[in-house]
């Protein structure tokens, strides 16, 4: 079927700014943000690689210890744990018939007090900088613990005979969980630690 309608005629002659090769005027502009945007994106992502990786070199050139950190432990204890009342305390042996301390001195010490013979935690830790003990009691522990720190300033924690640590009570222990600290090293703290848990 013919068509009666169309028509052939020349193309209308075109701009010759537009016959050129390349980007349009005005297209350079977004093209620099386009280019500085990903400049910035990839700095970015460098500079974080190259923290991460200080990072990562910082930590792995710390010195391993030749130990774990912590220790802990859950359970019976090795003997049971007497906690007394502390009444005096000298810094001399004892000749008098007190209870002798590990470290050193001589403990008088009160009635009454408590027997454990069981922890749900024994642990050792770097606190502040310093090497400590903790503690975590039973729940039955716990109510005899708390009108024992009520009543008392100091108490003696005292295995087989002997005062492992005297700490003075900061405030009643109401949660169970105690943490001895002192001027302790790592040797004096692991040898508590074994002394309580080690059959």
């Amino acid at each position: 079927m013919e068509q009666t309608n169309s028509v052939l005629v020349p193309a209308p002659e075109r701009d010759p700014a537009q016959n050129r090769i390349g980007p349009r005027p005005g297209s350079g502009r977004r093209t620099i943000v386009a280019l500085a945007g990903v400049a910035v994106a990839m700095l970015v992502v460098a500079m974080s690689t190259i923290l991460l990786a200080g990072l990562a070199f910082w930590r792995s050139s710390e010195p391993a210890s030749a130990q774990p950190v912590a220790k802990s432990y859950s359970g019976n204890l090795a003997a049971d744990l007497r906690i007394a009342p502390v009444v005096e305390a000298t810094g001399t042996g004892c000749s008098d018939g007190g209870t002798p301390g590990r470290f050193a001195g001589c403990f008088t010490l009160g009635e009454g007090g408590m027997v454990v013979t069981v922890v749900e935690s024994a642990d050792t830790a770097v606190q502040d900088g310093k090497w400590v003990l903790r503690l975590r009691f039973s729940s039955a522990d716990t109510v005899a613990l708390r009108a024992l720190t009520t009543q008392s300033q100091r108490i003696a924690l005292v295995l087989d005979g002997t005062v492992l640590t005297a700490p003075t009570v900061k405030k009643p222990i109401t949660g169970g969980e105690v943490q001895i600290a002192g001027d302790f090293t790592k040797k004096d703290v692991d040898a508590m630690f074994a002394e309580l848990t080690t059959r």
